[in-house]
């Protein structure tokens, strides 16, 4: 990784984008635990989609996030701050299958506001 001034300030913004994601997952899951109550060995986003209507667009928004988080969680091993080809920063991570998946800086900002979104949702739901 490049460690001038630039990437340095890149990086930072990437490393926090990535905390970012994975304290608002852990939010998400907490309005989940409250919305479905009572405690399972079940993880609480499967209880939470095998509630979900089938096809409803807030499961695919919860699969989509689950996969970054997971991703982020399992497989994170590199960032690029200063990409080749003047990509976009990103984060570098491993799948179950051992291929290398890429996620943006803006990618990772997007996974977040839609799981503060999302909780935010939940919450609502269970208010009324």
């Amino acid at each position: 990784m490049d460690t001038g001034p630039t990437s340095t300030i890149v990086a930072r913004d990437l490393l926090a984008a990535v905390g970012e994601v994975m304290l608002r997952w852990g939010y998400l899951e907490s309005a989940m635990l409250k919305a479905v109550g009572g405690s399972s060995r079940t993880p609480i986003v499967q209880r939470w989609l095998a509630m979900a209507e089938p096809g409803a667009e807030i499961a695919d928004e919860i699969k989509d996030a689950a996969a970054v988080r997971h991703l982020l969680a399992h497989g994170l091993c590199e960032i690029q701050a200063r990409p080749q080809n003047g990509g976009d920063a990103e984060v570098v991570c491993r799948d179950p299958e051992d291929a290398l998946v890429r996620i943006t800086l803006g990618r990772l900002r997007e996974v977040a506001q839609s799981l503060d979104l999302l909780r935010l949702g939940i919450e609502a739901a269970n208010r009324s």
